[in-house]
């Protein structure tokens, strides 16, 4: 029984890192880099919103039989996201045109 134990411990070990093995660690990278992606550009809320309204225009049947399911509370809270994703919407809109104006100045 003692061989047993003895025997998985050492097969235990074989599968933690050591130091080589450690090479590709995610320590390489500090919070303060900043890493671009697409998915970057795209506002959450407002994403939601737009695919709601898309499933609305393409199956309202569908659409309505889901919102009539709701409680007061939660078509409460998604008429507040509604609203949120259309104050970020014209904020995003407002910051594309403050970096056209300042890519335009730039090239003047």
């Amino acid at each position: 029984m003692t061989i047993l134990i003895m025997a998985r411990g050492i097969q235990a070990r074989a599968f933690r890192p050591t130091e080589s093995d450690d090479e590709d660690s995610d320590d390489d990278f500090s919070d303060d880099e900043e890493l671009q992606s697409p998915i970057d550009d795209v506002d959450p809320f407002v994403f939601f919103v737009d695919t709601i309204k898309a499933l609305q225009a393409s199956d309202p049947l569908r659409f309505q039989n889901l919102t009539q399911t709701l409680d007061f509370r939660y078509q409460a809270l998604a008429n507040g996201v509604a609203q949120h994703a259309e104050q970020r919407r014209v904020e995003i809109e407002k910051e594309k045109m403050a970096k056209a104006t300042e890519g335009a100045v730039a090239a003047s």
